[in-house]
């Protein structure tokens, strides 16, 4: 709905990678900071070996639920089809109510066939004042940074999960203003390599 595309390349100002040897493989956990204009986009790739792929997907469910609930606001999921027009859903933020729904959105049944883009609205913001629910959106970065500079959105998450003969790759990304980079690194950063240790913990 609002096509708002950034003339300047995102800049990559950090990247880190992690990995474990765990009993049926390795789990690998990179991330990567990029400027967009004002906005930051944090990208968070999770490479986990087929034997553990199940057990991966329900630590980043309830990591990326937690993470959404506990902003507060109310979140409204847009799933993408390139082409197409979107499919919008609004829920209020209850760690009950999203972490199924992730769940759904990257690893249920054709669910995993469309991306799906988890926007938190501020107070009175309805989702469809957003996200146009009649005309195609493609979701791309610069369109979800458009929306959080119109201050149209506070913060943002996209993720898919691809499988394949080895095993799962999730991406994950997470989009933010400047004066909240602070506690979304504070709430995403870690996590990622949580997601390691509550593995190999099991």
């Amino acid at each position: 709905m609002f096509p708002l595309v950034l003339a300047a390349r995102p800049v990559v100002a950090w990247r880190q990678r992690r990995a474990k040897r765990l009993g049926a493989g390795r789990i690998l956990v990179s991330w990567s900071r990029s400027n967009l204009d004002k906005i930051i986009r944090l990208c968070c790739t999770i490479e986990a070996p087929r034997a553990r792929a199940g057990e991966a997907l329900d630590v980043i469910t309830a990591q990326l639920a937690g993470i959404i609930a506990s902003i507060g606001l109310t979140v409204g999921v847009v799933g993408v089809v390139a082409g197409e027009e979107p499919v919008l859903t609004a829920f209020a933020p209850m760690r009950d109510l999203i972490a199924p729904r992730i769940r759904d959105a990257l690893g249920g049944g054709t669910a995993h066939l469309r991306r799906h883009l988890w926007l938190t609205l501020p107070g009175g913001t309805y989702l469809a004042s957003v996200v146009n629910p009649y005309l195609p959106f493609e979701g791309s970065a610069e369109e979800v940074a458009g929306l959080l500079r119109a201050g149209l959105v506070a913060q943002a998450f996209s993720g898919r999960m691809k499988v394949g003969p080895a095993g799962a790759r999730f991406e994950l990304d997470a989009y933010a203003r400047r004066p909240d980079l602070r506690k979304l690194l504070s709430l995403v950063r870690n996590d990622p390599a949580e997601v390691v240790d509550r593995l190999e913990a099991r």
